[in-house]
């Protein structure tokens, strides 16, 4: 029997444990991008929970608060790191500590390859402070391994001192959750839905001014009009749960996801989402979104910051419903082929046992 890589996983959640490896993925309480599923791949998933004593929360808080770095989970991981072949953080602020810890060759987090997997690291070395990227920097150094979700990151860690380190991987969504489904009227012409500071809906506000005779349907929680009174077309709703949302999508002549630049690809959960769904989405045409789209394979994409082209490109597809169709159902074989979380977890389990086996080869 091939022996488990064993993995100290660092992140937030409610109930991964060691023991749901014997479960159907199912059946497990799912941890955040379903690591949950690392389990399906010769891992060996340690984790801590997340603390619930008051005393120990109002400590923990007044901790980090005042250091700035977040600490409890790695020193609680400190017993099952010894045992552990990887150490794998999710998302940045879990590896800071490990980092610097191994920097000092302090046990047992010196001992231990550290990986990560980055959101937003790559966004804030392009256009932080600069005092935030001196810290990312220094904590870089400590790490073997840091998981992106776009190539484009790749030269923005690689001058931040992270060389071949930085590894690309496709992200993924829930493809058992999300799926196409019959009975659900089309209820939404044109729909949107995020949360982030990634997403241009003022953007989208401008163009939906340009088509008054196409109805508009927001989903966030984001002060998007600013004051201003929204076009009798835009209605703005507030956020539902997650299976408000997946009927959402389902409802959705045409998902429009705009989005500002940023380093990471913003707006690619609702764009796999939508996909997933069986719906034709359309997104803004970014550098770190360009190698999820498929222009009029799978899916669509609009200009940036530029209401008249999102209006147009909108409007032109409006006037294709079989087009909608056609890409929808590509959509779908699109998700199935490449973007499951299932496929993110083994590319990500590959390049950490390939890891570890390099670290133990230059070690003989």
């Amino acid at each position: 029997m091939t022996e488990l890589l064993k993995v100290l996983g660092l992140f937030d959640h409610n109930g991964v444990e060691r023991s749901q490896r014997s479960l159907r993925a199912e059946d497990r309480v799912p941890g955040p991008y379903r690591v949950d599923l690392l389990m399906d791949q010769g891992v060996d998933l340690r984790t801590m929970r997340m603390v619930t004593h008051p005393l120990h929360k109002k400590l923990r808080d007044l901790v980090e608060h005042r250091t700035g770095v977040r600490t409890d989970l790695a020193i609680r991981g400190i017993p099952a790191a010894v045992s552990s072949d990887v150490v794998l953080a999710i998302l940045e602020d879990k590896s800071v500590l490990p980092s610097l810890l191994r920097q000092r060759s302090l046990p047992p987090y010196s001992r231990r390859r550290l990986s990560v997997v980055s959101c937003w690291w790559g966004e804030e070395l392009l256009n932080g402070e600069h005092d935030t990227r001196d810290e990312i920097k220094r904590a870089i150094k400590g790490l073997d391994q840091i998981f992106v979700f776009s190539r484009n990151q790749v030269p923005i860690f690689e001058e931040a001192g992270a060389g071949e380190r930085v590894i690309p991987v496709s992200f993924g969504v829930d493809h058992h959750n999300f799926r196409p489904e019959t009975g659900h009227g089309r209820r939404y012409q044109v729909f949107s839905a995020g949360f982030d500071r990634g997403r241009d809906f003022e953007t989208l506000v401008a163009a939906a001014r340009l088509l008054p005779d196409v109805r508009f349907d927001i989903v966030t929680q984001m002060d998007i009009l600013r004051g201003e009174v929204a076009p009798a077309n835009v209605t703005v709703h507030a956020p539902t749960d997650g299976e408000g949302h997946r009927n959402n999508l389902l409802a959705a002549d045409l998902i429009v996801i705009p989005t500002h630049d940023l380093a990471y690809p913003t707006g690619q959960s609702v764009l796999l989402e939508g996909m997933a769904s069986g719906r034709p989405v359309v997104v803004t045409r970014t550098a770190a979104m360009a190698e999820y789209i498929e222009e009029g394979q799978s899916n669509f994409s609009m200009p940036l910051h530029d209401p008249a082209g999102v209006a147009a490109t909108i409007s032109r597809l409006l006037a294709a419903p079989d087009l909608l169709d056609e890409v929808g159902v590509r959509a779908r074989t699109a998700v199935e082929k490449r973007y499951t979380f299932e496929l993110m977890w083994r590319e990500i389990a590959g390049h950490l046992k390939l890891g570890l086996q390099t670290t133990a080869g230059a070690a003989e």
